[in-house]
């Protein structure tokens, strides 16, 4: 059985956030934090990528392929390019260099493209969520065979994503973090031509690329494929900021966390809708 860890990087620096937050339909801890505001501190999280690859079991054999989306800093490139072929306990380390386009999932795209026909499963992820955890490989494919017509076992979660997209389309899961294996993978290129990404002829806007995450697991779900979450129970995953800080967050939040967001909502909205009535009255009595 071989078994491909994706891993999606980019020397951009990163805006910062403390703390990890709850967002998504149905809520969980997506929104998650993030402290690497420079080319160097990607440096610095993807040696912790692989210290933590280097620290676990992922219950079969895995390759890391780290795949490069350029943006021209070659003391980056050099540092990738240095730790090609390295040897890991399970697997190895395989560089790729792309072009800067549709982001991570031009970044998944381009790997499957280079080696689709070398493995039988896929694990995607970005560089700043590690999936680490012991069993991270064999629990995943455990449970995406588990399940009847299995399209994508999710890491993180499913959910109703927003923008303005509607119903079925909306259906996705979270950062196309989880597995898959390269036969769905081939139905996806074979009926759509590659794994859904913004490419050079696409807008690269921020916009476009939270359509082409979406994309990238709805085209599965659209070929008649299931989409699972795996069970809440069990986390192979963590935030990289959060596990440098020793900081271990639930995949999903108590009900009681739950009842108290609704609550905070509905005050929300209630306090725009008077707002909003204000202004209405003013304006009408002008």
């Amino acid at each position: 059985m071989r078994v491909a860890k994706v891993i999606a990087t980019s020397f951009v620096p990163r805006r910062v956030r403390e703390e990890t937050g709850l967002s998504g339909n149905p809520v969980g801890y997506f929104s998650h934090s993030q402290n690497f505001p420079t080319k160097e501190s990607v440096v610095d999280l993807i040696n912790f990528n692989i210290e933590c690859e280097l620290k676990c079991n992922p219950g079969d054999p895995v390759d890391l392929i780290i795949v490069n989306s350029d943006v021209g800093w070659q003391d980056g490139n050099s540092f990738l390019d240095s730790i090609d072929g390295k040897i890991l306990k399970y697997g190895k380390i395989h560089i790729l260099h792309r072009a800067n386009l549709g982001w991570s999932f031009g970044a998944y795209n381009h790997a499957f493209k280079m080696l689709g026909n070398d493995y039988d499963y896929f694990i995607f992820t970005e560089d700043d969520v590690v999936i680490s955890r012991d069993g991270y490989a064999s629990t995943g494919i455990e449970h995406f065979n588990r399940t009847k017509n299995c399209g994508f076992l999710a890491y993180l979660g499913l959910a109703i994503q927003g923008l303005d997209i509607k119903g079925d389309d909306a259906f996705a899961a979270h950062g196309g973090v989880g597995i898959t294996s390269s036969a769905v993978l081939n139905e996806v290129v074979k009926n759509y031509g590659s794994l859904p990404h913004c490419g050079e002829n696409d807008s690269q806007e921020y916009t476009n690329i939270l359509r082409s995450e979406m994309a990238f697991t709805n085209k599965i779900y659209k070929l008649g494929y299931e989409l699972v979450n795996i069970p809440e129970n069990i986390k192979l995953y963590d935030y990289a900021y959060d596990m440098m800080r020793g900081i271990d967050v639930k995949r999903y939040p108590s009900l009681a966390v739950k009842m108290m967001l609704k609550i905070k909502q509905k005050a929300y909205n209630q306090k725009i809708i008077r707002s909003i009535y204000q202004s209405c009255k003013k304006a009408i009595s002008k």
